[in-house]
This record gives structure tokens, C-alpha cells and sequence, in this order.
């Protein structure tokens, strides 16, 4: 069975996203798919999907409307919203799924103290996938339909499956941390002992020129005791490189795959989702930690995420 969407209203930033492609980054493009995959994830799972896939959205979200048959849909996040079933209008629950009908409308208002937000959909899109993918860069303009970003009238058919309503048992957390640990970065001895320090005691601040690709921070300058510039090499998400200004910016989801510039840590795996969650302005501060420490934190947020999908029980 197909049911057609159709977005009224794109929101400020809406893309088709998944968990991203693999093994390609020799070439030149970065894994990207979505910024916060655990939520991602969960919403899927809402709504009966195998393969994680939904539309990611940034401040403000989009309005939807199910133009021809049902479908099931979750919402995701800190996210305030309102969804017209049945010409009956109620305020939306995160974290839980919803059988909607023709006629029937999702309006996203915006996230709440946070960034990112996650709408998935019962059933598989009919569109192309690129590279083994559905994620979408527009700045790269790589994913299905030439990686655009979603636009008003845009419409999608979907191969519907699931049509149950769905929660979580378990609670999910809600707060966004502001304490973000870091592993030593490949070029971590380039910089003063003093700078290094500071950078680990003083708080920085998230500038309003942050992207999906990069967070430039403002905030204590870090002192170079080598060089500036380095031969460009591979860089990975969450790597923290400071150019010559010494203000560090940490490289995101969509980053690029190669680059020059020393860097000073790399944001542990386990705290990367709570890192982009955070708005512009607000203030963070790092902590160092080691490999043993990172990989032990990221073990459990992975078994807390599996403990979460598996108390999905139906309504």
C-alpha cells in the first residue's frame, strides 16, 4: 500500500537523512546522515521500520499533510508540535507513534533548548538512494534528488508496512549536556602546556556560524607552539582542529574528508549527539579523558539506546 506526503511548509532546514554511507571518504565524501542517529533510530522504530530513515529538521520544523492513505508517524527530540487527526487538533508527544490518515497534518513549531529534531514515516520512500544512501548534504549537494534540502509543495511516495501505534516504556533523557569529553588529538603536543590547559578549564562559547559541517567555538586562544598549518591529512567527525587564530572549530556530520589545520582533541563518540544538540551561544566546557574511558562510555550509551528500543510496547 502507497501513502503520499506532501510538505506544506519545509521548515528552516529539512533533509531526508539516514545512518549515512561507508567506505567512501577516500574519495572525498564523508559519511554524513544524521546528526543525532540515536533519535533517528528511535524513530524508526516507532513506526515499524527496519532501516533507520526519516527527515531531519533544525530549529524549526515543517508542516505535513497525508494527502493520500495511512501511514504511522513519530516525532523525535525536544520537539513542540501539534498533529490534526480526524479534524480533532491535540498538542504531540515525542517518543511515541501516531496512525495518520488522508487529510491528516503534522505541524512542527521547534525544537525546545536544543538543535535537531527526527519525523519518520511506516515504510520505505520511493526515491533513489545514492551511494547505498539517503542522506542528503545540500552543501555538498550529494544525495537523492541532487542532495537538496526539502522544499514547500514537495511531495514523497511511501511504500507503507506498519500501520500500529507504538511507545517507549522507558523514559527518555531530556537534558543536554554542556560537559563534553575529548580524547588527545594527532597533533595535541603542538600546542603551549598553558593554552592546553586553559582550553580544558575555561568555558567556550558556540558562535551563530556554526553548521552541520563545522562548530566554530569563541573563547580562549590557543597558542601554537609549532606551526599553524600542517600537509593536509584525513580528519573524522568531532575532530577539534585550531587555525592560526586560535579560536578551535570542531568539525560535524557533514564535514570535509581532508584537512590542514593541527588539531587538539577529538570529541569522544559517546558525547558527540550531546555536543550538536547544543544552540548557538551556549556555553561548553571539555574534559579530557583516554581511550579506555571513551570506549567504556560509548558501550554504555549504546546498551542504554538498545535497552531503549527494545521496551517498545504497542498502544
Amino acid at each position: 500500500m502507497n501513502c503520499k506526503i506532501k510538505f506544506l511548509k519545509s521548515g528552516m532546514l529539512t533533509t531526508i537523512q539516514d545512518l549515512g554511507r561507508r567506505n567512501l571518504q577516500h574519495i572525498g565524501i564523508s559519511k554524513g546522515g544524521a546528526s543525532c542517529s540515536s533519535l533517528l533510530q528511535m524513530a524508526s522504530s516507532l513506526v515499524g521500520n527496519k532501516e533507520a530513515w526519516g527527515f531531519e529538521f533544525i530549529y524549526n520544523g515543517p508542516h505535513v499533510e497525508i494527502i493520500e492513505g495511512n501511514i504511522t508517524v513519530a516525532i523525535t527530540g525536544q520537539v513542540n508540535f501539534k498533529i490534526i487527526r480526524d479534524g480533532n487538533e491535540e498538542i504531540g508527544q515525542c517518543f511515541r507513534s501516531y496512525l495518520c490518515k488522508q487529510g491528516d497534518q503534522i505541524i512542527i513549531n521547534n525544537t525546545i533548548n536544543s538543535v535537531y529534531g527526527y519525523i519518520s514515516f511506516g515504510g520505505n520512500p520511493k526515491i533513489n538512494k545514492v551511494f547505498n544512501s539517503l542522506s542528503c548534504n545540500p552543501r555538498s549537494k550529494i544525495g537523492p534528488r541532487d542532495g537538496v534540502k526539502i522544499k514547500d509543495e514537495d511531495e514523497f511516495i511511501i511504500n507503507c508496512s506498519n500501520i500500529n501505534e507504538f511507545k517507549f516504556e522507558r523514559s527518555i533523557e531530556k537534558q543536554n549536556k554542556n560537559k563534553i569529553r575529548l580524547l588527545e588529538g594527532p597533533q595535541f603536543d603542538f600546542f603551549e602546556k598553558q593554552s592546553v590547559d586553559e582550553f580544558f578549564n575555561t568555558p567556550y562559547e558556540i558562535t551563530t556560524t556554526s553548521d552541520k559541517m563545522g562548530m566554530r567555538l569563541k573563547g580562549h586562544q590557543i597558542q601554537n607552539q609549532k606551526t599553524a598549518n600542517i600537509k593536509s591529512e584525513a580528519i573524522i567527525k568531532g575532530a577539534i582542529q585550531v587555525p592560526a587564530d586560535g579560536q578551535p572549530i570542531i568539525l560535524l556530520t557533514d564535514h570535509q574528508t581532508i584537512g590542514g589545520y593541527p588539531k587538539i582533541a577529538v570529541v569522544a563518540s559517546a558525547d558527540y549527539e550531546d555536543l550538536v544538540q547544543l544552540p548557538p551561544r551556549s556555553k561548553i566546557n571539555f574534559k579530557k579523558i583516554n581511550l579506555r574511558e571513551a570506549k567504556i562510555s560509548l558501550e554504555l550509551k549504546q546498551k542504554t539506546l538498545d535497552n531503549i528500543l527494545e521496551s517498545k510496547i504497542k498502544i
